[in-house]
């Protein structure tokens, strides 16, 4: 085994779960030809909607392949999210920690989605909820948790709940998404002892101009885990106490969306961990369920059909 924490492995205790902080989206994905160059109309060739958001998906992967989650996050009481909320609820995630405000808007994206080879360009709409407060929920949940999972999203809830891991000694788990590193998050980034970062993050984190540089630096505290991962590359893990590898990226022949493959990532991962698999497993299936989101529109089309068949 990679890690020694306790994830609550006795079969008569419940099994404990992940608490993830961070911000959950609705998205609603437009298939088209090409990317319009100018004033013009476009025929859309499909349309879907469904949740995003790299914590929340995550969580949806966890909850699906049988690891109890549960999100903190604030959104508004119209139509988009309701829709969050019914999504989240219906792939298993528990919502009880997600604060309704009358009149606020919740976040919207729309997705433009290249039919020959999965490009994206994103129309954002954030929301405009208060920022959550984490003090009551994790005065409510100490002792269930096993994991704290972040992206730098809620900055003042993510470090209280990093002051309370700690704390209570529970480990912390961070995503690092390409394009998504700013210097306020560094600490964040630096208190957490799972480490699944892209390449450009890590890049970005250390100012280090390769992958290897990169995971030297992220090592030199000793965090429990290091994941890069690099697209169709690959990822390379450093579990402590363990020889690192490379797990090579599943090859995707038919590539319709990338849209969340990371999320799903972190997720497919995280629960191998919960459940004190050998890093290489979890390397084996986060790739394969990344693979698979990749052969659909949007994060979440794969998480059920995939969860079914991996417990079975």
């Amino acid at each position: 085994m990679f890690h020694t924490s306790p994830h609550g492995t006795d079969p008569a205790e419940p099994p404990l779960e992940v608490l993830g902080i961070g911000a959950a989206t609705w998205d609603r994905f437009v298939v088209v030809p090409e990317f319009p160059a100018g004033d013009g109309v476009t025929q859309a060739l499909e349309l879907h909607e469904q949740g995003g958001g790299p914590v929340a998906t995550a969580l949806c992967v966890m909850a699906a392949l049988g690891t109890p989650a549960r999100l903190l996050d604030t959104q508004g009481d119209d139509a988009t999210g309701r829709a969050i909320l019914e999504e989240l609820r219906m792939l298993g995630v528990r919502t009880e920690s997600i604060a309704i405000y009358p009149g606020a808007r919740s976040a919207l994206a729309h997705i433009l989605v290249r039919q020959r080879d999965g490009a994206r360009h994103i129309f954002f709409h954030p929301a405009n909820c208060p920022e959550p407060d984490a003090e009551v929920i994790l005065s409510k949940s100490f002792g269930k948790v096993g994991l704290v999972h972040l992206n730098g999203r809620h900055e003042n809830a993510a470090r209280q709940a990093l002051a309370w891991a700690k704390e209570a000694g529970v480990p912390v788990s961070f995503d690092g998404g390409a394009g998504r590193y700013r210097e306020s998050i560094r600490d964040l980034v630096q208190g957490s002892g799972l480490r699944i970062l892209a390449r450009e993050f890590a890049c970005a984190f250390t100012g280090a101009s390769s992958l290897e540089s990169a995971a030297e630096i992220l090592r030199e505290d000793d965090p429990e885990l290091l994941v890069i991962t690099d697209g169709v590359k690959g990822s390379w893990v450093w579990p402590r106490g363990e020889a690192s590898f490379h797990e090579p990226a599943v090859q995707v022949a038919d590539v319709v969306d990338t849209t969340g493959c990371g999320d799903v990532y972190h997720g497919a991962f995280l629960h191998g961990w919960m459940q004190q698999w050998p890093a290489q497993r979890c390397a084996r299936l986060a790739s394969e369920m990344a693979a698979e989101t990749a052969r659909h529109v949007g994060g979440r089309t794969a998480i059920q059909r995939i969860g079914s068949s991996v417990n079975q």
